[in-house]
């Protein structure tokens, strides 16, 4: 009796150490996406959270700057961060997880008379561009932006790129096209924001993707567990449901 006593309270202690895994991930400021002034920290970490959530892992997310999130996870004092879109400049250091979500990077710029279209980046010359510190865009953009440093500004933040574009001292701004809308519409007059429009087609369409540090001899085997608990919140339509939130606003502030 007594040993079929302490096999249970054993197997007891191993499920609560289970049940009670918690993890960490950096991450920053990318509203209604990610924010900790959204609820549930905003549409990607709740879909995180709950797809670790299958998994009896829990999440606790920490908030940097964007560039130190990464170097965080980089070196491997947090589990991952969150979310990058996918680039082979991150398979040197990490292991990336199956996609979150899938997004248009598109450029804003002030209403103009002059063609809303455009066909490649050649089409700027002259224009100065405003970009964010740390971002991935395309490689071609970053090429570019090397090629006519003169013209490209770079700041820590989109909101200072939108300010710069409502004062006119850049032309226009790449940023995912929802996260731009958010930015806008939470931020400015009404009156500044129909001054700005979005060109077409996009910058880029990009999957965005959990980053887990090969530093840690865990990574493996926590993407292998979020990529199960993904499925698993895509197949039942859960992920569904908390687009649908996102669209009507759940996670504006």
């Amino acid at each position: 009796m007594k040993r079929v006593y302490w096999l249970i309270i054993f197997s007891l202690v191993i499920h609560n150490a289970i049940a009670e895994q918690t993890i960490t991930i950096s991450t920053s400021e990318w509203p209604p996406y990610i924010s900790e002034k959204s609820p549930n920290y905003g549409y990607i970490c709740q879909i995180v959270e709950e797809a670790f959530g299958k998994m009896n892992i829990k999440v606790n997310f920490v908030f940097y700057p964007w560039a130190r999130a990464y170097e965080e996870a980089r070196h491997g004092n947090v589990n991952a961060t969150s979310y990058w879109y996918k680039d082979p400049k991150h398979e040197k250091d990490f292991y990336l997880s199956e996609a979150v979500s899938r997004e248009n990077v598109v450029f804003f710029r002030l209403k103009s008379d002059k063609p809303v279209t455009w066909k490649g980046l050649s089409d700027f010359d002259g224009l100065t561009i405003g970009i964010t510190r740390s971002y991935t865009y395309t490689q071609e953009l970053w090429r570019y932006a090397k090629q006519h440093s003169d013209s490209i500004s770079i700041v820590n933040t989109d909101m200072q790129n939108f300010k710069m574009l409502l004062l006119e001292r850049i032309d226009l701004t790449p940023i995912q096209e929802t996260v731009g809308w958010h930015y806008l519409q939470s931020s400015f007059a009404k009156e500044q924001v129909n001054r700005v429009e979005v060109m077409r087609p996009p910058l880029s369409v990009r999957t965005g993707h959990l980053l887990f540090p090969k530093s840690d001899k865990n990574s493996k085997k926590l993407v292998q567990q979020f990529n199960i608990g993904l499925k698993q919140l895509i197949d039942s339509g859960r992920v569904d449901e908390l687009k649908e939130a996102l669209i009507l606003g759940r996670y504006s502030n």
